[in-house]
């Protein structure tokens, strides 16, 4: 609201300073001349026209112009001394000749209508020189601009050199180069020894082009006399090139910019009021905007800033509060199924939450679940080598795990065979119950304990219902972990047969073979056929044909006891 105020003071402050400055505007003066009915030479054309069209044209700008057309000597030179007295304390001055003119000796010369110039010495009488007015505007003015389209061909000129006879070098085509002073700007027809055109038209290329351009609102004079160099160069096939000579010091611009003050329209307090009122319980931005967009200075604009503040105040709050419970939900969400065995519960976790907190974790999570079921698949066909018979727990531990059959008679099955299913499914996991056969016992209950611990689900129930068996049939691959049977151990996720121990050693070994390869073999009794024994304090070493010696003790330790209490290999 205060910008919208600011603005509209500075416009207004704008607005007067321009109508103070207009009312002070600077002091223009201009001479204007233009001679076409000369007494000896034929008519000119356009300076006539020339002279009248730019007379109007600087009234336009703000000129008190000084006109002079087809003047003799006397009334040339009469005209200047009116507009030389103009120049005291002028701002800006502005010269412009249209009609012949001659260069002699480097120096500029208007000539009246009047002229003859039969000799050289009627030079000085018969003619005006340019200086007289440059140095007149020079002292007087703060800017001058000079525009002389007097570059015609001259048969004065022509006249003036035939009675000059060896001098008439001194004579030169067109007008000379003429210096300036600061602040003056000189503008000719066409460069300095050129001639210009008298043009077929009312007026001539250049001053057409003058008339076209001059004035034109914002631009400086510089840039103006481009455009006027633009359209002589069209106008006469490049034969024709305007030139200047300037020393200015800074922007003149004839004509400035028009500054059209913004029709503010009339506000009725009462409309404005019914309009507020119909608006000021609202809860949309749009309607203080509306407010604001119709009457920006309007009494209630300070309010409908502060509403629009503090509805978008309030839908941040809403939106950052939305964000807060939306993250919470994914939260929850993520901790209800971090310790899943699923992967398919994280896939769910990725649908709903794409872009989630947990996205990427849930990424690897599946990764990693399904390379343990691929594992576990590959380990799950045990070839235990095991001469005797493995027992039932072994069968179940090697089991590979099938896939979950469908029970279209589970609403109306037995209790029996509802047990026996879930038997099935816990054996299909790895959480082993023994037998199938319907009897849900200690060991059943203990396998259920077993899989909702390791699937890191809520403990529903330990009795058989179709809950459970649904929640079974769910999951895949192995849940429990591999149990192994007696003789067994786990290796590289497979049960293996622990080596049993040997009776001898390999010392023993050998020897038993080397003896078993005689001719008898030795009897499981050392007492049988004994071939002699060596007494000594009742204990005597018995020698058998087989190579191999018993120790045996006898009743009496110094008798002749044929039969021995006790005996053993040594």
């Amino acid at each position: 609201m205060g910008e919208v105020v600011l603005r509209h003071v500075f416009f207004i402050l704008f607005i007067v300073l321009f109508s103070l400055g207009t009312a002070h505007a600077e002091r223009r003066v201009a001479l204007v001349i233009g001679n076409s009915d000369y007494d000896n030479v034929s008519l000119l054309q356009n300076p006539r026209n020339d002279a009248n069209g730019m007379s109007e044209r600087l009234q336009d700008l703000g000129f008190d112009v000084t006109l002079g057309v087809d003047l003799k000597l006397g009334d040339l030179r009469r005209t200047i001394h009116r507009f030389v007295r103009k120049l005291e304390g002028a701002d800006l001055a502005l010269f412009f000749y249209a009609g012949h003119g001659l260069q002699v000796n480097g120096q500029n010369y208007l000539v009246p209508t009047d002229a003859q110039l039969e000799s050289h010495l009627d030079l000085d009488f018969e003619t005006v020189s340019t200086n007289l007015v440059m140095n007149a505007m020079e002292k007087s003015a703060k800017v001058n601009l000079v525009f002389l389209d007097a570059c015609r061909d001259n048969p004065l000129a022509e006249n003036l050199a035939r009675s000059m006879g060896t001098r008439s070098g001194a004579i030169g085509k067109g007008l000379a180069k003429i210096g300036s002073g600061v602040g003056t700007l000189i503008s000719f027809a066409t460069q300095p020894g050129n001639v210009a055109l008298d043009g077929n038209g009312r007026n001539s290329p250049f001053t057409a082009a003058l008339l076209k351009h001059l004035g034109t609102p914002g631009f400086d004079i510089t840039r103006e006399l481009i455009l006027v160099r633009r359209d002589v160069l069209a106008a006469t096939g490049g034969q024709q090139v305007p030139w200047e000579n300037s020393s200015l010091t800074g922007e003149v611009v004839l004509k400035q910019k028009e500054v059209v003050a913004p029709v503010v329209p009339r506000i009725d307090p009462q409309i404005e009021l019914t309009y507020w009122n119909s608006i000021k319980d609202g809860s949309s931005v749009a309607y203080f905007e509306t407010y604001l967009n119709r009457y920006p200075s309007g009494q209630f604009a300070d309010i409908a800033q502060i509403r629009i503040e503090e509805i978008n105040a309030g839908l941040a709050n809403a939106e950052t509060e939305r964000k807060q419970q939306k993250a919470s939900a994914e939260i929850a969400y993520w901790q209800s199924i971090q310790t899943a065995r699923e992967p398919e519960m994280f896939e769910s976790y990725l649908a709903r939450y794409p872009e989630g907190l947990y996205a990427d974790l849930a990424k690897l999570k599946i990764s990693s679940l399904r390379k343990q079921a691929a594992d576990a698949a590959k380990s799950e066909t045990i070839d235990v080598t095991l001469k005797s018979e493995p027992s039932l727990e072994q069968q179940v531990a090697t089991l590979t795990p099938e896939k979950p059959r469908s029970d279209p008679t589970r609403e109306t099955a037995t209790p029996k065979e509802l047990a026996r299913a879930i038997q099935t499914e816990l054996n299909r996991l790895g959480c082993s119950v023994g037998r199938v056969d319907g009897d849900w016992g200690r060991r059943s209950r203990s396998a259920l304990k077993s899989y909702y611990r390791e699937a890191g689900s809520d403990l529903a129930s330990l009795d058989p219902e179709p809950a459970v068996l649904d929640q079974l049939r769910k999951s895949s691959g192995r849940v429990c972990p591999l149990t192994c049977g007696r003789n067994q151990k786990l290796e590289n996720g497979s049960c293996v047969a622990l080596k049993q121990k040997l009776p001898f050693n390999e010392t023993e070994k050998k020897n038993k073979t080397k003896s078993a390869s005689s001719a008898r073999s030795c009897p499981a009794d050392p007492t049988a056929r004994l071939l002699q024994f060596n007494t000594s304090g009742g204990t005597r070493i018995l020698t058998h044909p087989c190579g191999r010696s018993a120790i045996c003790r006898f009743g009496s330790p110094t008798g002749r006891d044929t039969q021995p209490i006790r005996c053993y290999w040594k």
